[in-house]
């Protein structure tokens, strides 16, 4: 039996998956549980029958396993306590927790540290809220500044004029392009190391001239960052683990 990994692509996103030969089944088994998507066929199915057959089960493939991935973030539970750590542009910071008279809770960067100062009349698990809802509001902020700089940029570079642009919290998606112009990109990316951000604003400029996933798209996509397959790679790897 020998494993052979591929990709099933469902807009934005790419689902990994191992293609297993075994001749003792007779058609395809498609499977999907907390360790992703397993394919078994016997060695006669060539691969463009596996992939007719799983684009005809596309909606049952991203149900199942958009359920298991939310499962796999649920499972990490944050305690917002010191000592704790928190990816930011790529790397890990200490977070250090203070109380203090104020009522506000302050989420301040010190470069190498996070310095978090709570009200200290509250509960313990008020402080646990009031610190995770600070800290959505920083990252969503810094998202927001990062995306515009660097959209304005990249946008000059390209050649590219877009309308709106929004902040949001998509589950299945890091960005996207509307018709109109409009991009959305998810708050979650301050998270991810500089040039990957780069490589999604790229991603999604040039969608405002190529709608799609063309070849033409792609040449577009890869003359402005040539190493962009290696940010795909990252985002599939370290895309889960841009939790709050």
């Amino acid at each position: 039996m020998n494993n052979e990994v591929y990709n099933f692509n469902i807009g934005n996103i790419s689902i990994p998956y191992e293609i297993m030969i075994n001749d003792k089944l007779k058609h395809v088994k498609v499977s999907i549980g907390i360790d992703g998507m397993k394919v078994s066929k016997p060695k006669r199915i060539k691969f463009d029958e596996v992939e007719r057959l799983l684009n005809l089960k596309v909606n049952w493939i991203y149900k199942h396993y958009m359920e298991f991935q939310s499962m796999k973030v649920e499972e990490y539970k944050r305690e917002w306590q010191s000592g704790e750590r928190i990816l930011y542009k790529g790397k890990n910071y200490n977070i250090r927790i203070f109380t203090y008279d104020g009522e506000q809770t302050l989420v301040n960067f010190k470069g190498k540290k996070f310095e978090v100062y709570v009200n200290k009349d509250l509960t313990d698990e008020q402080k646990k809220k009031s610190v995770e809802l600070q800290f959505k509001k920083w990252f969503i902020r810094m998202a927001k500044e990062t995306v515009d700089e660097r959209l304005e940029f990249y946008s000059n570079n390209i050649g590219l004029t877009y309308n709106k642009v929004t902040i949001r919290a998509q589950k299945t998606r890091w960005g996207s392009c509307s018709k109109k112009g409009n991009l959305n990109f998810n708050w979650k990316l301050i998270m991810a190391p500089q040039w990957v951000i780069d490589y999604v604003v790229i991603h999604e400029l040039c969608h405002l001239r190529y709608l799609n996933h063309s070849k033409e798209y792609w040449n577009m996509v890869g003359l402005h960052m040539p190493e962009y397959k290696k940010a795909q790679q990252w985002l599939k790897k370290n895309g889960m683990g841009l939790v709050i």
